[in-house]
């Protein structure tokens, strides 16, 4: 009789407790931990209507709160729906989800399901102080989020952010109107939110500054329409910036800065237009190298341990740590494995890790960090457990006057190899035997100037395309 009227009770009971579940209303919200780890939320099963995005009907609405700290610093969140369909994020000024809390200018329409949410660059938090976002999802699911405190480090010129050849991921969600710039200097009327960078320019000669990987996300003032960012390149110092050339309303792009003696300081700052959060790489061509180790190549290779990574420096300056970083969607990165740099070396030097616990697909880079805490990144590479194949081809990432190319793992067969520049014109092209097993093969790049290239290297049933510098 004890254990029946037990089950009695919980039968009675679990109406009450699935009516009430955590997240379905502004009292009962979700408590959104600050500390940068990447955590899965389920809908909760509450439903209601866009509050600033276009209307999209009826569907899932889920509460949480954030708690500024005690030094009222920026909050940064990457919020990713699984697929591609729009994710509403209001933002309300205290614990009431009322009107007039509602933060419009920080709330803001995810319409390709996933980006960066950060309070609008002209709201100021108080310190201690509890929030609440009300996330509109598609349908019913789980969605991810990462959180942290973040404060820009590059929110003004004199603390640019170096960059340099190989690409650096960075963001502007939490960056402030910039200083010492105009907004004629970014091609546009005003100024939102704004990250610097700065690099030094290697050879004389032209030079040009790569964005890449670009996702961007407007607040509801721009609504369905995606603009982009604004960017602004300048020489001098930061007390007295000189306008080189400026760009408006673009996305991935390769901007011109124009030819310059080398040692020149270059200053870019990178706006989103009407406050756009912009999530990118970012890289400068004919420009010093700014990371601790230069990598010959860093690949990874599926074997029924695990994911192989392999890479090999050519040389190392003050290169405390290599931190190998894992994706499953190739956006949002955690940190799986750690290992101690050489400092300084002139000598190359081999690095292995195995990842025992992959997933069907991962995606991988290597961040590199200098005793000074400056870091870097490396390419990204994928491994597709599900696929019968793994990339068949070994190159270094940055190659001098030869290039070598090992491809494993092939039948004999012929196989064509090309080299491309960054607008498709062919600057190579090579048509040779190969034999069974693994075949290396050397190919002279005396002739090709200085730059970022695309391999081609095809067969009768494989293709693949490889990016590489020429240095």
């Amino acid at each position: 009789m004890k254990y029946a009227a037990v089950i009695l009770l919980a039968c009675l009971l679990l109406p009450g407790l699935l009516w009430s579940q955590t997240g379905a209303s502004c009292a009962d919200p979700i408590p959104i931990t600050m500390d940068g780890v990447c955590r899965s939320y389920a809908t909760s099963s509450a439903t209601g209507n866009n509050v600033v995005c276009t209307a999209s009907g009826t569907t899932p609405i889920t509460f949480f709160s954030i708690t500024a700290n005690a030094s009222a610093q920026e909050m940064l969140l990457k919020i990713t729906w699984p697929t591609n369909q729009p994710v509403e994020v209001a933002f309300y000024d205290g614990t009431s989800c009322t009107n007039g809390n509602l933060e419009s200018a920080s709330s803001i329409c995810f319409y390709d399901g996933h980006g960066d949410w950060a309070p609008a660059p002209s709201f100021v938090i108080t310190a201690n102080k509890t929030y609440i976002l009300r996330i509109k999802t598609p349908t019913t699911g789980t969605m991810q989020i990462c959180a942290q405190y973040y404060t820009a480090p590059n929110n003004s010129c004199a603390t640019a952010m170096p960059i340099g050849p190989v690409l650096t991921f960075d963001n502007n969600a939490t960056n402030k109107p910039g200083t010492g710039i105009t907004p004629a200097g970014l091609c546009a009327a005003d100024i939102d939110n704004t990250a610097f960078y700065v690099y030094t320019v290697d050879v004389a000669g032209p030079t040009t500054v790569s964005v890449e990987n670009m996702n961007f996300d407007n607040n509801y003032q721009s609504d369905l329409l995606n603009l982009g960012y604004k960017v602004g390149v300048f020489t001098g110092t930061c007390g007295s910036l000189t306008s080189v050339a400026c760009y408006l309303g673009v996305s991935n792009s390769t901007l011109t800065v124009g030819s310059l003696p080398a040692g020149t300081k270059v200053y870019v700052a990178v706006d989103g237009i009407l406050g756009s959060n912009c999530d990118y790489g970012i890289r400068a061509i004919n420009s010093i190298s700014i990371l601790s180790a230069t990598l010959k190549y860093f690949t990874a290779l599926k074997a029924p341990e695990g994911n192989i990574l392999k890479w090999i420096s050519l040389d190392e300056r003050d290169n405390a740590f290599f931190e190998v970083e894992r994706s499953v969607d190739g956006v949002n990165y955690s940190p799986i494995y750690r290992i101690a740099g050489q400092g300084n070396s002139k000598s190359e030097k081999d690095y292995q890790f195995v990842d025992i616990s992959p997933t069907t697909r991962d995606f991988y880079r290597l961040k590199m960090i200098s005793g000074a805490g400056k870091n870097g990144y490396s390419n990204v590479v994928k491994v597709d457990r599900e696929s019968s194949t793994n990339s068949k081809l070994i190159l270094g990432n940055i190659v001098n006057n030869q290039l070598a190319l090992q491809i494993n793992n092939v039948k004999q067969q012929s196989v064509s190899i090309k080299i491309v520049d960054a607008i498709g014109k062919e600057l190579y092209r090579q048509n040779t035997k190969i034999n069974s097993g693994d075949n290396l093969l050397n190919i002279s790049t005396a002739n090709i100037a200085k730059g970022f290239y695309y391999l081609l290297v095809s067969t009768g049933d494989y293709k693949e395309t490889l990016r590489f510098m020429k240095m």
